[in-house]
C-alpha cells in the first residue's frame, strides 16, 4: 500500500458510533503513531483475550513493538496471527454546563492486521536505533549500538499499517437550550504530555543535555469559551 492511500476498512475496523470524527487518512493516523509513547496490544492467547502496552514507533508503511525474545507479545505478534493495537492521545477536558455533555479532545487510531518478525541482525539494530532517535532525536548516533548478545535477547516485530482508522475529537463543549440557565464555567482545559528537566544518572555525566521530541516540549495556554 502506498504511503498516501487512505487505509483499508472493514466491517471490524468500521467506524459505527461517530463516523463524522473518523477518518482513514494516512497523515492523520501516522500522527498519531509517530506521537504515542504507549499503545495496547490486544490478541487472544489460548482463547483468552489479552491486552499488553508497549511502545510503539513507525518506519514508513510499519508499526514496529520490541521486547525479550521470549515474550507473549512478541511470540504472538512474529507468530502472524491476528492483533488489535489501539492509541489514544488527549489533548484536552471539555467541561460543559449538562454533566451529560463533558468529554474529551482526543486523537485515537485503531489498527488491525497481522505480524512478523524482524530477523536480520542488522535490520533490527536499524529499527531499534530509529525507536532511539523517536525518544531523542539523533540520539542513536551519540550512544553504543547494540551488540550480538543483547539482539538475540531482543525480538523486534512489525505490523503493515494497512486496516484501521482514526477518530479525532477537537471542538468546544455542546450545549443545548435546556443547559442556558445553569451559571457555570464552561469550556476547555488543554491537556499535554510535557518533558521536565533531564536529569543526570550520575553526578557527572557526558555530553549536553538530550533533546526532545516537538510534542512534549508544548507550550499549552489556558481556552475557554
Amino acid at each position: 500500500m502506498s504511503a498516501h492511500e487512505p487505509l483499508v476498512t472493514t466491517q471490524r475496523s468500521k467506524l459505527r458510533r461517530r463516523p463524522d470524527r473518523g477518518s482513514t487518512d494516512r497523515r492523520v493516523i501516522d500522527a498519531i503513531l509517530d506521537e504515542a509513547l504507549v499503545c495496547h496490544v490486544g490478541f487472544l492467547d489460548e482463547g483468552e483475550p489479552v491486552v499488553i502496552p508497549s511502545s510503539p514507533w513507525r518506519i514508513g508503511g510499519w508499526l514496529y513493538l520490541h521486547g525479550a525474545v521470549n515474550s507473549r507479545l512478541i511470540r504472538h505478534v512474529a507468530s502472524g496471527a491476528p492483533v488489535c493495537i489501539s492509541v489514544a492521545l488527549v489533548d484536552g477536558l471539555v467541561l460543559a454546563r449538562s454533566a451529560m455533555r463533558h468529554s474529551t479532545n482526543y486523537r485515537s487510531t485503531v489498527l488491525f492486521g497481522r505480524g512478523e518478525l524482524v530477523e536480520a541482525a542488522a535490520d533490527k539494530t536499524a529499527a531499534l536505533m530509529r525507536l532511539i532517535d523517536k525518544m531523542s532525536p539523533g540520539r542513536s548516533g551519540a550512544v553504543r549500538p547494540p551488540d550480538a548478545k543483547e539482539l538475540a535477547a531482543t525480538g523486534v516485530v512489525r505490523v503493515a499499517i494497512v486496516e484501521g482508522s482514526a477518530k479525532v475529537r477537537a471542538a468546544p463543549p455542546t450545549e443545548v437550550e435546556k443547559d442556558k440557565p445553569w451559571t457555570v464555567w464552561t469550556g476547555t482545559v488543554p491537556v499535554a504530555l510535557l518533558a521536565g528537566s533531564p536529569l543526570a544518572a550520575m553526578e557527572e555525566t557526558d555530553g549536553a543535555p538530550p533533546g526532545v521530541p516537538s510534542w512534549l516540549a508544548k507550550d499549552w495556554p489556558l481556552q475557554t469559551t
